[in-house]
């Protein structure tokens, strides 16, 4: 079961990943905003690379866009990225703050 997840994990990371590499250059800042926030608070990055990072956190807006609630999606990110008990909260947050404020403010 561990192992589809994770599966599943990567395969969302890479379809994220490919989104990303075709996004325009001006969305770089909120990408290294949302790396500096994960790395101020101690969060590793998610696949041990950036790409992977900010395909998570993208991934994680698509999810709250699609109707996934955040209390799920903090759980569903602790699990699915292999996070720490509460880091999937903050990495939420990160998320949502800096990659999909529409969502944040909405």
């Amino acid at each position: 079961m561990a192992q589809h997840r994770t599966a599943l994990a990567v395969a969302a990371l890479s379809v994220a990943a490919a989104a990303m590499v075709s996004a325009p250059a001006a969305s770089a800042a909120p990408r290294d905003a949302f790396l500096d926030e994960l790395a101020a608070l101690n969060i590793p990055l998610i696949g041990g690379n950036q790409a992977d990072t900010v395909g998570a956190g993208l991934h994680v807006c698509d999810q709250l866009r699609s109707g996934a609630s955040v209390l799920d999606e903090m759980s569903a990110a602790e699990q699915m990225f292999q996070l720490l008990p509460g880091q999937g909260t903050l990495f939420v947050s990160a998320a949502t703050t800096n990659l999909c404020p529409d969502f944040a403010t909405g």
